[in-house]
């Protein structure tokens, strides 16, 4: 994790904090690493440690890998993940499958070495982001049995012409709908390892620029101008390509990514999240 802030580990209000967090989790070592994320949470202004300490303290022990801390943790799931399947209408004999799905989600080291426990900076409560951890990954279940009608996951409704639209608009969409989802393929997969992997964090995993600054080791600053960058990229992979397969004059061409553009979060959460399935 990077270090952000000179505040010492010393610091009595860290040391109020940390023996708050300990009062709430007895039998359970302090983690290591945590004063450091609690002066970085000070240094950027963080409200409501005082209630949030205790989740930052048992997440932090986990992600540690302290067993009393994943065994108290572990324990709870049940009772805060049912629920939230139960409003999905997720079958009550899925939930066991949901709640192991969850329990490797959160516990389990990726091939960086980081668990999704690691995520959580205490801007909200930890039940909470194990509920969105669970509803995640139930509603990728819950798509894998139903489908959406388009077979390509990268089809876009607004590539569709419809009552609403202009003539020429419309006859821009009938004409250039098979080369935009061939354009939006190429500039996807003209993207790095790297930038497919942080999108797909943030549009299928959920995951906010707070979560991936930690996961990264780098700034949520730095995670933002990344997703911003790999948007760029792709909407002029997009524009590269159309100009290269069709004679569009420059306002049906800008008129054609524009298309792209207005949906283009939702295009890339259908794709990524099914090339990943």
């Amino acid at each position: 994790m990077q270090r952000f802030t000179h505040i010492p580990t010393n610091d009595p209000t860290l040391a109020h904090l940390i023996a708050r967090g300990a009062s709430e989790h007895p039998g359970i070592a302090e983690p290591p690493g945590l004063r450091v994320l609690l002066a970085s949470c000070i240094a950027h202004g963080a409200s409501n440690l005082e209630a949030r300490v205790a989740d930052l303290y048992i997440a932090s022990a986990c992600v540690a890998g302290d067993l009393a801390a994943l065994a108290s943790l572990d324990a709870q799931l049940p009772a805060i993940v049912r629920p939230a399947l139960a409003k999905l209408g997720m079958p009550a004999s899925d939930h066991d499958e949901i709640v192991q799905r969850v329990r490797v989600a959160l516990f389990v080291p990726d091939e960086l070495g980081a668990c999704g426990l690691s995520g959580y900076t205490g801007r909200g409560a930890l039940r909470a982001y194990l509920r969105a951890v669970a509803v995640r990954i139930a509603l990728k279940r819950l798509e894998r049995e139903h489908p959406p009608a388009s077979a390509d996951p990268s089809e876009l409704a607004t590539w569709i012409p419809d009552m609403s639209d202009s003539p020429e608009l419309a006859l821009l969409k009938q004409r250039c709908r098979d080369d935009l989802r061939a354009a939006f393929a190429s500039a996807l997969a003209a993207l790095s390892a790297r930038e497919r992997t942080l999108l797909r964090q943030h549009y299928v995993d959920g995951l906010t620029v707070d979560m991936l600054g930690p996961l990264h080791q780098v700034h949520r600053a730095t995670c933002a101008r990344w997703i911003e960058a790999a948007r760029v990229k792709i909407l002029r992979g997009v524009r590269s390509h159309l100009r290269t397969s069709l004679q569009l004059d420059d306002s049906d061409l800008e008129s054609a990514v524009a298309l792209v553009r207005s949906q283009l979060d939702l295009s890339l959460q259908r794709h990524l999240a099914s090339s990943h399935a």
